[in-house]
């Protein structure tokens, strides 16, 4: 079961996740500077999830992640548990995956493959939201995505293919929506959200608070991501805010549809 999770194609949280992971082995000393740039260069073009796990496999994992689908495979979270925490928490030392994020979004928003020629707002700002969840429902018909990333200039979406409910279909998107050409095998426990259900009116002024709320003052949105917390568990989708600067210092906090403030990770000195 193992080989055949690893050869499914990877999606860009599962990069994300690695470049977490390297950002932990980088910081306790496992891997040289060289090294680290090396993978996360490597995480960062990797096309399935068999490349990203090759790059971890060496390193002692933090406990908090070893069931991670990139460590483990053949452990992808199953089990949903009721109800859900609600905490507020400045971790001492703790690896925020965000700190991966930055390169990953640069490289996104770089380039998506086509040209659009419609100005749009930032997308991680409520008025780019905003316009997003409005243009996705005006392209597809409805509100309903496995994930979405919005980065400042570009998004990604993982969507169930219409046509087999075992396939997803990742779309870019810049003012435009495009496909990459091809479906992948979708987790038979992949969950939809439904973007209709986001309060922009509430998300907002977080996002714009966002800086402040995580003491990065002078720090931007590198990301906004839509989707089930897989590691808590949480039985309902949340949106998880990410803000770094050019120091490489990176927090995040994780909100629910309505608004409510869930998770506030900020990693001490």
């Amino acid at each position: 079961m193992a080989s055949t999770r690893r050869k499914l194609r990877a999606r860009d949280s599962d990069r994300v996740e690695t470049c977490g992971l390297l950002d932990a082995a980088h910081a306790q000393g496992q891997l040289t500077d060289g090294e680290h740039d090396d993978r996360t260069s490597r995480a960062m073009t990797a096309v399935t999830v068999d490349q990203l796990s090759t790059l971890v496999d060496d390193l002692q994992v933090p406990s908090r992640h070893v069931d991670w689908a990139l460590v483990r495979p053949d452990r992808r979270p199953r089990e949903v548990r009721p109800g859900g925490t609600r905490r507020w928490t400045v971790a001492a030392g703790v690896v925020v995956v965000a700190a991966g994020i930055g390169a990953l979004a640069g490289s996104c928003s770089g380039g998506s493959g086509f040209a659009s020629s419609r100005s749009i707002p930032t997308l991680t700002t409520g008025d780019g939201i905003r316009l997003f969840i409005d243009d996705y429902q005006a392209h597809f018909g409805d509100t309903v995505a496995d994930e979405v990333l919005l980065f400042p200039q570009s998004a990604s979406v993982d969507r169930q293919s219409d046509t087999d409910p075992t396939r997803y279909v990742d779309y870019t998107y810049d003012g435009e929506f495009d496909s990459f050409g091809s479906d992948s095998a979708r987790d038979r426990d992949a969950r939809t959200l439904d973007l209709g259900a986001v309060d922009v009116a509430a998300l907002a002024p977080l996002v714009a608070g966002a800086p402040e709320t995580l003491r990065i003052p002078d720090g931007e949105i590198s990301q906004v991501r839509f989707d089930y917390d897989m590691n808590d568990k949480l039985t309902e989708p949340v949106v998880r805010i990410y803000v770094d600067d050019e120091f490489e210092r990176s927090a995040y906090m994780t909100v629910g549809f309505g608004g409510e403030v869930l998770e506030v990770y900020i990693p001490t000195d």
